[in-house]
């Protein structure tokens, strides 16, 4: 099956709790400060409390004043400080890190959104995975809705409270969630003149349901966003969206039992998600670490660690990974199990090194 046009890209993947976690290199995340982390440290006076976005560092307000969630907002010197500001949208914690950012999702005078320009221009006929993941406020929400997500542009888009822009990625599901994060995915085919991302909500009407309160008025589906990314796709044959979206982003270490080298079944599953990744996006470099105390001596745990480390490098190349691609890495044990849990010092581990 072919890529389909880009008005079937969008898909909405619901977050799952991941089996595998790991400190994981990706493609190149064209999205800057992805997860709100970074703040402008020269921003130290701002006029209102409730317009305290500009202290985060390459994104800025594109309507209305969506609100910035991060520590440093601690330091900044208010003009005027409003009772109860941020911690009345509700206590939901940052998906990742310290930093998150709040807006009003719906239509008319209320809707918000931020923009960033990309740390490159897109590639004309270029496909690219995009995900950024929402949560539901429940301090100020009296409804929820679908329309939420991503829009590319050429120059930074000039949205008025009557703007109707056509979202690019935007969820197909409601988005009702306060308690936890849910991913917005899709794949976005690339016209070449791309140089920035829009989030948020760009028309008149947004699809939910209670977004009108009892006197009519909209505006109060307000969503958090965290943890944003775009990256460029290489394979785009036979891609199935849905496919894309719901593969595992995050890894773990690869576990094997006590005494054995090959790669089992259960291995290879787990071996598989990083296939599936390094067949979509371009990565420089995939370094293989083995490790092992059940062997015996320490010379045998080498070679056992070493022969694991073998195993996975062939289980890729027969999956049909570029073997230039793939490095083993020499790891100190000693090293490795000052930080590592006891159970796991049977294992390997796999690094995803990304493009400069």
């Amino acid at each position: 099956m072919t890529v389909p046009k880009p008005s079937f890209y969008t898909v909405f993947c619901t977050v799952l709790l991941c089996i595998f976690t790991i400190a994981f290199t990706h493609a190149q995340n064209l999205i800057p400060n992805p997860g709100f982390e970074s703040t402008k440290p020269s921003v130290t006076k701002l006029t209102h409390e409730m317009q305290n976005f500009g202290k985060i560092k390459d994104w800025s307000a594109l309507v209305n004043s969506p609100d910035m969630f991060h520590p440093e907002t601690a330091r900044v010197n208010f003009k005027h400080k409003a009772n109860n500001f941020l911690p009345q949208f509700g206590r939901q914690e940052p998906r990742t890190g310290e930093g998150k950012v709040g807006m009003y999702i719906s239509g008319g005078i209320y809707k918000e959104g931020i923009v960033a320009k990309l740390d490159q221009p897109l590639k004309a006929g270029k496909f690219y995975y995009f995900h950024m993941y929402v949560s539901l406020a429940e301090g100020v929400s009296k409804g929820c809705t679908s329309s939420i997500g991503s829009y590319f542009s050429s120059r930074k888009p000039r949205i008025t409270p009557t703007s109707k822009l056509k979202l690019h990625v935007e969820s197909t599901e409601m988005l009702c969630d306060y308690q936890g994060w849910t991913k917005v995915c899709g794949v976005y085919k690339a016209k070449g003149t791309e140089n920035y991302i829009s989030l948020g909500y760009f028309g008149n009407n947004p699809k939910g349901r209670s977004l009108k309160s009892a006197s009519g008025d909209m505006g109060n589906a307000y969503y958090f966003v965290d943890d944003v990314m775009l990256l460029e796709m290489q394979v785009t044959q036979n891609l199935i969206p849905q496919d894309v979206c719901s593969m595992v982003l995050d890894f773990k270490d690869i576990e094997f039992l006590n005494g054995e080298s090959e790669t089992d079944s259960v291995v290879e599953k787990e071996l598989d998600t990083y296939i599936q990744y390094v067949k979509l996006f371009k990565v420089d470099a995939i370094k293989v670490s083995g490790f092992a105390n059940d062997a015996g001596s320490e010379f045998e745990n080498e070679i056992m660690a070493s022969t694991r480390a073998l195993n996975v490098k062939k289980y890729f190349i027969d999956k049909g990974i570029d073997e230039s691609l793939i490095e083993i890495v020499t790891a100190e044990e000693e090293d490795a199990m000052q930080t590592a849990d006891p159970e796991t010092y049977n294992r390997v581990e796999v690094e995803i090194v990304a493009p400069k």
